[in-house]
């Protein structure tokens, strides 16, 4: 069954990624085409020349530099640059097409194994032509940030917390919301623990407890380790150990009360479409709550109030391109009747062929 589920789950990413090789004839391949944005801006310039000594000063970079993208996935793009000569935009292509496979089949069976059983053709066909999947399959981290995040949500929900814990630790060296995640985790644990034990009395409760405290404990420490060795780096490079943090000004991210960049950005009429996203992403929270996936909810509510509160720039991918956010939209599907089902999975489709058109052609909609 296993082999059987494999098979199919590379088919159907096999055949959407054709399609999206196949678009991309008339912009120079793949690779070309789809490097845009912080790919071209900054992960290729961290792989090519490393991390900015200072910020600029080029009037279309003012004050921009690219201490704000956290090391794992460009340092992994140098890495097999230089065993295998290829060049660095196909790296990206050719690394994410090998780690989403390996993201659906941890995500199918993560729902599997909380809310199962779920049909895995109807899955992976919902998976793979989600729209939200273009930023998985373009040289962005999402996709190992995605694989990551799942591996320490399985290894939790299998009580292997070294293997979290490691999972944890690459996590917050790939994105800086890494931490928001292992935080919630670590909470959910705990309080998960309690609930479990309320039979319990005096010392054995206690005694359970503390073993979830350790845990957990260990999910933070592990999680502080990622970013704390990046925060070394930047303080040994710039002086500034939250350089990451401090040059987001240079991308007008402030924070605000929440609600703030929606009126701001209506007031002024620009980034409306981001204004569209950030009503859809709280939808799919309310959802989420309302489908009792309380954790993964969270866990998307928690990077939402940081992202909502700081910019609307590129609240989209944030959530919508996190694996949870597919699991909420995925359970809302399943409660409707199979001919609808059907026709989200063709609206999906071209949705995303659509989209994937719009990046090859360098919109900023999609930024």
């Amino acid at each position: 069954m296993k082999t059987k589920i494999w098979a199919f789950l590379l088919f159907v990413h096999a055949a959407v990624l054709g399609c999206i090789v196949w678009l991309a004839r008339s912009y120079g391949g793949i690779a070309a085409a789809s490097c845009h944005w912080d790919c071209s801006d900054a992960y290729m310039r961290i792989v090519d020349q490393g991390y900015d000594r200072t910020s600029s000063l080029a009037a279309q970079w003012l004050g921009e530099a690219n201490w704000a993208f956290f090391p794992a996935f460009p340092l992994t793009l140098r890495t097999i640059r230089d065993l295998t000569g290829l060049p660095a935009p196909d790296v990206g292509i050719i690394l994410n097409a090998v780690l989403l496979p390996m993201l659906a089949w941890l995500c199918y069976q993560y729902q599997n194994r909380k809310w199962g059983p779920v049909d895995y053709r109807l899955y992976f066909l919902f998976f793979f032509t989600f729209p939200a999947t273009l930023w998985f399959r373009v040289q962005y981290t999402e996709c190992m940030f995605g694989l990551f995040l799942m591996g320490m949500a399985w290894a939790v929900l299998n009580s292997r917390f070294y293997v979290a814990s490691l999972s944890a630790l690459l996590l917050c060296l790939t994105r800086p919301t890494g931490i928001l995640c292992v935080l919630v985790f670590a909470a959910f644990h705990i309080f998960m623990s309690w609930r479990r034990n309320v039979g319990y009395r005096g010392r054995e409760r206690l005694q359970a407890l503390a073993a979830s405290v350790m845990d957990s404990s260990l999910l933070v420490l592990a999680g502080g380790t990622g970013i704390s060795l990046f925060m070394i780096y930047l303080y040994r490079l710039t002086g500034d150990s939250l350089a990451f943090s401090h040059v987001q000004i240079a991308w007008h991210r402030v924070f605000h009360f929440p609600g703030y960049w929606v009126w701001f950005n209506l007031e002024h009429k620009t980034h409306v479409n981001l204004v569209v996203a950030a009503i859809l992403d709280m939808i799919v929270i309310y959802k989420g709550f309302q489908k009792k996936l309380y954790l993964e909810t969270t866990v998307l509510l928690v990077t939402f109030m940081v992202a909502f509160s700081s910019s609307l720039l590129s609240i989209h991918r944030i959530i919508m391109a996190n694996p949870f956010f597919f699991m909420i939209v995925y359970a809302c599907l399943m409660d409707m009747r199979p001919a609808v089902r059907n026709a989200f999975i063709a609206f999906f489709s071209v949705t995303l062929l659509v989209i994937t058109v719009l990046w090859f052609h360098d919109t900023n909609l999609l930024y």
